[in-house]
């Protein structure tokens, strides 16, 4: 992974927040209409806590409790850790894996909530750079003999290079490993 990249080239900046004496029930209406897994917990615009689905399977569905009885502040996992907008992708990745945790605010200098970033964008990061270098590498090299047309099956699972959805088997079309529905638009 290129270490110079700032958080802030790919960091949300549409987060899903909270307050702390919402009920987990509208918390959890909102993270079902921001189709995410957290909320930031933010008090006068700074964040204060955060509340991931793992809170609130531990905290709430595990012990039985009706969560439009319950407040965020209860549940909330504080105090949150944040970044700046400067932060090296680097940098968050080993913030994450030291404090075992998977997404990160990212807060201006004055404090305030800007955005924030997960494991899974960090990764995707991750993996288009490593592609971008292997196609360097093989063209510096001499190995690239132009774009496979042919199509083959692969006896590999993963994800779509086209759709980003995990598919069981996916297929070689001009170099992209697709799943079987964006091979077929391909053809």
């Amino acid at each position: 992974m290129q270490t110079d990249i700032p958080v802030k080239e790919v960091m949300t900046t549409v987060v899903c927040t909270v307050r702390k004496n919402d009920s987990v029930h509208n918390l959890a209406k909102r993270l079902v209409d921001y189709g995410v897994g957290s909320a930031v917990v933010i008090e006068n615009g700074t964040p204060v806590g955060i509340v991931t689905e793992k809170d609130l399977i531990s905290k709430i569905v595990a012990r039985n409790k009706v969560p439009s009885e319950v407040s965020v502040e209860e549940v909330m996992s504080q105090p949150v850790i944040t970044i700046n907008p400067n932060t090296s992708l680097r940098e968050a990745a080993r913030i994450m894996m030291k404090k075992g945790i998977r997404r990160l605010p990212v807060v201006n200098n004055s404090g305030e909530l800007v955005g924030i970033i997960t494991d899974n964008d960090i990764l995707s990061v991750s993996l288009d750079l490593g592609e971008f270098a292997s196609l360097l590498t093989q063209d510096a090299v001499g190995y690239s003999q132009g774009p496979v047309i042919e199509s083959e099956e692969e006896d590999i699972s993963g994800i779509c290079d086209r759709c980003g959805k995990y598919s069981d088997t996916l297929y070689n079309i001009n170099g992209l490993r697709l799943c079987e529905d964006c091979a077929e638009a391909e053809r």
